[in-house]
């Protein structure tokens, strides 16, 4: 079983979304594009296409609107006994300002010592 997963961000907060499942990876992959079409409602045919292909081959989608506006959507499979696959595992991460902008000082600084010139 297939088992379709949403998530909204907005700047008032996060919604979490389980859809329904699905037998198969195509019909899950077909639902979440319908998810994606509402979301975005200027996608163009093609772009819905490049979607629903992703969907079916990696189970996984994100789009964000802006810089605050995104919808997430994962399609897991689910198999009685078994844990998920752990690249599905997690349905949100969030950092905060600081790590994040500790990340980018690293990024640009990986030895922390060297001091930008000039």
């Amino acid at each position: 079983m297939f088992v379709l997963t949403k998530l909204i961000t907005t700047p008032e907060g996060c919604d979490f979304y389980m859809l329904g499942g699905f037998a198969t990876l195509k019909e899950a992959a077909n639902a979440a594009t319908e998810e994606y079409k509402e979301y975005n409602k200027k996608a163009s045919f093609v772009n819905l296409e490049m979607v629903n292909e992703w969907l079916a081959t990696r189970g996984e989608y994100s789009f964000r609107q802006d810089r605050q506006n995104r919808i997430q959507l994962d399609i897991s499979d689910i198999q009685e006994g078994k844990v998920i696959p752990a690249e599905h595992q997690r349905i949100y991460h969030h950092e905060n300002d600081e790590s994040a902008a500790m990340n980018l000082s690293e990024s640009i600084c990986p030895d922390g010592v060297t001091v930008a010139e000039k």
